[in-house]
């Protein structure tokens, strides 16, 4: 098995290729084609038993350490209570968890840990009316955040450190089903950080361009003040943009997809997810972006 590659030692901005295969011979595929398109890294999603992610018969240790270890490059695995077809899951957070150990055990560099694991925050149904109307009113609270029971919290940092000793790094993430105002975001990245998380991961929700202007302004604020890497990213049309632009303003990477497929709930395809050739293309070609100079340092006209 290859040593732990981490994600926080790679060149940012950078793509992250999200990997929805059912089987280890299609997801490795899929991962030397990211590979030669440009993909920086790889996320690997195990649930879903077939539906946009690994058929359950291939969750133990020889199938998974086949995919881990099929790169050199840094590989991260997820496991979520819902999948991309927009089922939730019949597992306990222990299940869960109890995989993503056995990942990590296979050669999975990293793992994204929900942010409230064992004190999950109340909210409507996932993928319900309720749920976008939720989302689209942005007036609750934000979901999959630090947990307040101190059971919980405590739990959560011993198992992220757990993590840490196995040579895993940790994304602790939340996706928070609202529209986050810029201090919110930055509140909710620095609870996570302070549970020892590696990298933080906000998806917030884009309804319009002034939405997308205040994902821009979190990033700028986490730039500053966290202490952790992160990522920023939105649900909604509006928010693809930010999908690409959102490493700009500090956040690491964008997470990217190799193909577009038809085959989701809705039948409109999988498409919040930029391609990774086209991010990659964006990165190399932009240049001369990133200041290196004070404002102080600067000769103005």
């Amino acid at each position: 098995m290859q040593e732990h590659r981490n994600f926080t030692d790679l060149q940012q901005p950078f793509t992250c290729a999200g990997v929805y295969a059912e089987t280890p011979a299609e997801a490795i595929s899929v991962m030397k084609e990211s590979e030669y398109k440009g993909a920086d890294s790889f996320v690997i999603t195990l649930m879903g038993d077939g539906t946009f992610g690994l058929r359950e018969e291939y969750l133990n240790e020889d199938d998974l350490s086949k995919i881990f270890n099929c790169t050199q490059k840094p590989v991260m695995a997820i496991y979520y209570r819902w999948n991309f077809a927009g089922d939730t899951l019949d597992s306990s957070d222990e299940d869960r968890q109890d995989i993503l150990r056995m990942a990590v055990r296979a050669g999975a560099d990293a793992i994204d840990y929900v942010g409230d694991t064992y004190d999950p925050t109340s909210g409507p149904e996932l993928f319900s009316d309720e749920a976008a109307e939720y989302s689209l009113k942005s007036e609750g609270q934000p979901q999959e955040v630090a947990p307040r029971d101190e059971e919980a919290y405590r739990r959560q940092k011993a198992e992220i450190e757990e993590f840490h000793e196995m040579g895993a790094e940790v994304q602790t993430s939340t996706h928070a089903r609202v529209h986050l105002e810029p201090e919110r975001a930055l509140e909710i990245a620095q609870d996570f950080a302070e549970l020892g998380a590696d990298m933080v991961k906000l998806v917030s929700v884009d309804r319009d361009w002034e939405d997308l202007l205040d994902t821009f302004q979190a990033c700028a604020l986490m730039d500053r003040h966290l202490d952790a890497d992160f990522i920023m990213m939105s649900h909604g049309e509006h928010g693809i943009l930010g999908r690409y632009m959102a490493p700009f303003f500090g956040s690491m990477l964008c997470f990217t997809q190799t193909s577009y497929s038809a085959n989701t709930k809705d039948a409109g395809g999988f498409y919040s997810q930029p391609l990774t050739e086209n991010v990659a293309q964006i990165y190399n070609a932009i240049e001369n972006v990133t200041p290196n100079k004070e404002p102080e340092d600067l000769t103005w006209m």
